[in-house]
């Protein structure tokens, strides 16, 4: 078998779905005294060589909210990796690299996103009804947050064979930057994988301002995930030439009588006629006669043959 048989990384041995799919109550096999149509075929797996994943609850916690994805027989070898996600397209990339590359079975996950507000934090306990409100509300929205982030991970998870646990987490902080060291610290992983260019991305500047402070700060080291540049190949062309007639509107469309190499057999013709009428003109410019010099040749060939005879 070849070693990234996809081109999407070396874990990557199952071929791409249209959606990945979630296990819940409603479509969970056998759930109740009878099975609703529509849990039928979601119950088994897709792939003979898919790994069951189970989803676990979000479960919330001061100011964030977790959602754990286990896959296969999960048995902890102690490497930890945390991926910093900001929800743009390079740190979607960074996550892609972190599952199809990096991770081995044993290997522990977290994909981490940290939202700045100063409003959305949770309030000290024994706070006021109307606070307890909001405070359902933050969890709804960290909650939200959380499952994309765990949709994200399933897709290219069920693609894999890995026996790996993968938690995604949703914070609301202060500030983005000192949450994501604080994270760091806490978890201790081997390596800290962050996208080239977050969601305040400006042209001219290599690396975002986030993944520059991570950089520079981070008590471990930081992988900067960039995308691959693809070459766009434009098949089905090579047969095109550069004296290929370009297109033109309707109304001035012609039908061509000759084909191109008629046209250019043409031209060779015209060309080497008027050379002729050139070299002609030039020999009566200069004088001489033409026919008169083929008429003397003539004579000369006939007085030859007769001094011929003569001898004999």
């Amino acid at each position: 078998m070849e070693p990234d048989p996809f081109g999407e990384g070396v874990n990557i041995v199952i071929p791409a779905k249209t959606e990945p799919f979630f296990e819940t109550r409603r479509t969970r096999r056998g759930h109740g005294r009878k099975a609703s149509k529509s849990s039928i075929g979601h119950g088994g797996l897709d792939h003979p060589h898919q790994l069951p994943l189970v989803t676990g609850r979000p479960h919330f916690q001061r100011d964030r909210c977790s959602v754990r994805l286990v896959q296969g027989d999960f048995h902890a070898s102690g490497r930890r990796y945390v991926v910093a996600s900001d929800r743009s397209e390079e740190s979607r990339y960074a996550i892609e690299w972190a599952i199809s590359t990096v991770l081995r079975d044993g290997d522990e996950l977290f994909i981490v996103t940290v939202v700045e507000t100063d409003s959305k934090l949770d309030p000290a306990s024994g706070a006021q009804p109307a606070d307890r409100v909001l405070k359902l509300r933050n969890q709804q929205e960290r909650q939200t947050l959380a499952f994309l982030l765990a949709k994200m991970a399933t897709g290219l998870l069920q693609r894999t064979r890995l026996q790996v646990a993968i938690t995604c987490q949703a914070w609301h902080a202060k500030n983005s930057r000192h949450m994501l060291l604080d994270i760091v610290d806490y978890y201790e992983p081997i390596m800290l994988i962050v996208g080239s260019r977050g969601v305040g991305q400006l042209k001219g500047i290599l690396l975002g301002s986030t993944a520059h402070y991570l950089i520079q700060k981070s008590s471990v080291p930081v992988m900067v995930a960039r995308r691959k540049l693809k070459r766009t190949v434009i098949r089905g062309t090579a047969h095109l030439a550069p004296h290929r007639v370009p297109r033109v509107p309707l109304a001035q469309a012609a039908i061509d009588k000759a084909g191109p190499g008629r046209d250019k057999d043409v031209a060779d013709m015209r060309q080497a006629l008027e050379r002729e009428e050139e070299e002609e003109l030039a020999r009566r410019d200069s004088g001489a006669d033409p026919d008169a010099d083929a008429d003397n040749d003539d004579d000369d060939d006939e007085d030859e043959d007769e001094d011929g005879k003569v001898a004999g």
